[in-house]
């Protein structure tokens, strides 16, 4: 399990790490209140690193990482993320560090000049001067840079205070530009650079958050990841577990049942009814349910939507009636299906075991039918229902898409939906990381029912240690 739910854990952080858009900047509060430009820059400017100090987004991704020398170890200091990922592309085209940087330094101090003219002199040119300043610090592209260039040089141009106040910086502005396209270095993608960070790395920040169940924040509501999964979990667990218990409870007599019988009127009745079931789409069943039993059109014997509204004062056969009113359809869209499958499982599984000799040996002794099966052979016809057992864990978690989204069921396939349809992406990928553990959870949990179901199992593995 180790090394399973370790490349899981990389993948769910490589997923993390490709989400668009920036999340610190949804959470730094608004600074529209404050007069001063200014002030207000470098307001959302610490806001900014200290949030992104906080989420360990100012540490490098990995353990240790290799890259050319032409990206440094300071990019992971430059914030917001949009200006690191314009560092990373300059890095990129021209290779030269040292006149990158000095170039983005001026461009910051030309900016925090602006802002602190900007309020005793808020003219045009100096509003079109700031707004050209702002589209360097995310531009990369020579044509476009040098064109938001010489436009700066023409507002100066049209205010005397602006041309006697800026023009040394956009003229220091220019000139870094200049000489950084005039000397890249393309020779230093070619040196590679070997790092070791340590602890201090995002993967490492980031597992230590999930391990402690924070899963991070929801893009759309703000809201914390763990917690809206933890409530959508539990409508899914009522609903998938209730179905996987009704499943198995009928579907283990039906197919011992069908496999005593084997042949029988009952036995083809059943298996062309068994079928006709699995062959129903989910989402065709739950919509026609929901059009007939609900409509007050048809049959209006249920409700319709939703898990019904319940005060916190009410007793608890008013919050069972008001819960089986809304589950009833929707357990029967999810049982149908697994009761269809399950059943021709067993029914396969024990008619093998019927043929054996050691069950005509049980009968030879006379013990009786009820004895036979339930104590010799149902026991060995367990396997398979295991094997199945081991899937339904990550399937209980991962809800019932469909028929979620039909009865509006607030559980965990209708949040899968939602949060795709609204790209809120940490909700997603926590969904993944959630679903993968539980498969994996639920492959070792289907080891340890071998292994109780059939002390042999436990046996061999022992033998092949000792021998070992």
């Amino acid at each position: 399990m180790v090394p399973t739910l370790l490349v899981i854990s990389l993948l769910a952080f490589s997923l993390n790490q490709c989400t668009p858009g920036d999340a610190i900047a949804e959470k730094i509060p608004s600074t529209e209140n404050l007069r001063d430009p200014l002030v207000a820059y470098l307001t959302y400017q610490d806001n900014y690193r200290r949030l992104a100090h906080q989420s360990g987004m100012d540490q490098a991704l990995f353990y240790g990482s290799i890259s050319s020398a032409a990206y440094p170890d300071t990019l992971l200091r430059i914030m917001p993320l949009a200006r690191r990922q314009n560092a990373e592309r300059l890095s990129g085209l021209y290779g030269n560090w040292p006149a990158i940087q000095a170039y983005l330094d001026q461009l910051e101090l030309t900016i925090r000049q602006v802002l602190q003219l900007k309020a005793p002199h808020p003219s045009d040119p100096l509003i079109e001067t700031e707004r050209r300043l702002q589209q360097l610090v995310n531009q990369h592209d020579a044509p476009l840079i040098q064109q938001h260039l010489s436009s700066i040089t023409q507002q100066l141009l049209l205010d005397s205070v602006l041309q006697q106040t800026l023009t040394p910086a956009v003229t220091a502005l220019t000139t870094r530009y200049q000489y950084l396209i005039q000397h890249p270095l393309p020779y230093r993608h070619f040196l590679p650079t070997l790092r070791w960070n340590g602890t201090h790395n995002q993967y490492h920040h980031w597992l230590g958050q999930v391990l402690k169940g924070d899963l991070g924040t929801s893009l759309v509501s703000a809201q914390d990841v763990g917690e809206k999964i933890r409530k959508a979990l539990s409508w899914t667990l009522h609903l998938n577990g209730m179905a996987i218990f009704l499943a198995y409870l009928l579907a283990i007599p039906l197919g011992v049942y069908s496999a005593l019988y084997a042949g029988s009127r009952f036995d083809r009745w059943l298996s062309l009814g068994l079928f006709l079931l699995f062959a129903l789409p989910s989402f065709w069943v739950a919509t026609m349910l929901s059009k007939f039993l609900t409509s007050p059109d048809w049959f209006h014997l249920f409700p319709s939507m939703g898990v019904g509204e319940v005060s916190a004062t009410a007793s608890w056969w008013t919050v069972f009636t008001v819960r089986f009113a809304h589950f009833f359809l929707p357990i029967v869209c999810v049982t149908y299906g697994a009761l269809a499958y399950i059943t021709r499982q067993v029914r396969n599984s024990m008619l093998g075991i019927l043929q054996s000799d050691y069950i005509r040996t049980a009968r030879a002794k006379g013990l009786s039918e009820r004895q036979v099966i339930w104590k010799h052979a149902f026991p060995n016809a367990l396997f398979p229902l295991i094997t199945m057992f081991g899937s339904i864990l990550p399937a209980a978690i991962a809800g019932a898409l469909i028929v979620e989204l039909i009865f509006n069921i607030p559980g965990i396939g209708k949040l899968t939906i939602d949060s795709i349809y609204t790209k809120d992406w940490p909700i997603v990928y926590a969904l993944l990381l959630l679903t993968a553990i539980m498969t994996v959870v639920g492959i070792l949990l289907a080891d340890l029912l071998y292994a109780w179901a059939d002390p042999r199992v436990q046996l061999a593995g022992t033998k092949t240690n000792n021998h070992g």
